[in-house]
């Protein structure tokens, strides 16, 4: 990866013409929208880039992708990240690998961030497992009182340390999780870190748990085992949205789900279904892919 750009609809016009002339002065053969966006698809025509990628989800994709593919991701069926893999193989020639393991290399700064922070906070510890209860509205979530009852019990364990991450939108869960009762062992680190630097923390752990939320995979990509807390609805489901790392575990309540497509929440009568999720089964989750991880049976 040679840089990075980032856009927002929120940027403005003067920010948006900014970024046409960047993208123009680079002389782009072909761009590739993994999640299609009107205005950026159209920064992209302004920028004369005559190969233009992505799914054709919405009317405006037809118009503006001319390299578009019908994917149907609405009806699910297949994980997000082999959708985005088509894409790119469309880009290259190249097939796609199979089972391919996501995989997020940090630079030196960032590593030693993680080491400073493990040798800091768990000097001694065996295990070090970060619990992450919120999702930012991405997903339904576990109730915070049993995140909390989680982590007091992997706390409890010998050699194991626990830290509790979140950042904005998170933060409701984890003061909820304070205020079920939280092991005085467990630390909380919300709001503690930027990105660059949550991500060099979290490469110094061994365990991550939470639910579908962008963390999970980012854990999960740096060598973590991961266990997920998922919906069985198809557009929440770890079918979709499951981690794809080696050491893994998810944990799906076991209902007949009313919703055929996206959640029906409150208004589902089984909401919320993830308290068929009992904590115990999530520790043991926890336990196993520390165990695989670390070569140990798992029985």
């Amino acid at each position: 990866m040679a840089a990075v750009w980032t856009w927002s609809e929120a940027g403005g016009p003067l920010a948006d013409a900014e970024l046409v002339e960047r993208l123009r002065a680079e002389h782009f053969d072909a761009a590739v929208l993994l999640h299609f966006r009107a205005p950026l698809a159209r920064l992209l025509v302004r920028a004369g880039i005559r190969r233009r990628y992505g799914p054709l989800s919405k009317p405006s994709s037809w118009l503006l992708l001319n390299r578009g593919s019908w994917q149907h991701r609405s009806r699910g069926g297949r994980h997000e990240m082999d959708f985005n893999l088509d894409l790119l193989a469309r880009v290259t020639g190249v097939a796609a690998p199979q089972d391919a393991e996501p995989r997020l290399h940090l630079g030196a700064a960032q590593l030693e961030i993680g080491r400073t922070f493990r040798r800091q906070r768990a000097p001694e510890a065996r295990v070090v497992a970060f619990l992450h209860p919120g999702s930012g509205g991405s997903a339904l979530d576990w109730e915070p009182a049993r995140f909390a009852a989680v982590a007091g019990q992997l706390a409890a364990q010998p050699g194991w340390r626990v830290f509790v991450t979140g950042h904005g939108g998170d933060g409701p869960a984890v003061l909820a999780m304070q205020a079920a009762g939280l092991d005085p062992r467990v630390e909380v680190l919300l709001d503690m870190y930027a990105l660059r630097e949550f991500l060099g923390v979290l490469s110094s752990g061994d365990v991550f748990l939470g639910p579908s939320t962008g963390p999970l995979h980012l854990a999960g990509a740096l060598g973590l085992g991961v266990v997920g807390i998922y919906p069985p609805v198809p557009a929440m489901s770890p079918g979709r949205w499951g981690p794809r790392n080696r050491w893994n575990r998810v944990l799906v309540p076991e209902v007949a789900c009313p919703g055929r497509h996206a959640c029906l929440l409150e208004r589902c009568p089984l909401h919320n279904c993830l308290s068929e999720v009992g904590v115990n089964a999530a520790v043991a989750a926890v336990r196993a892919v520390v165990g695989e991880r670390d070569g140990l049976p798992t029985a």
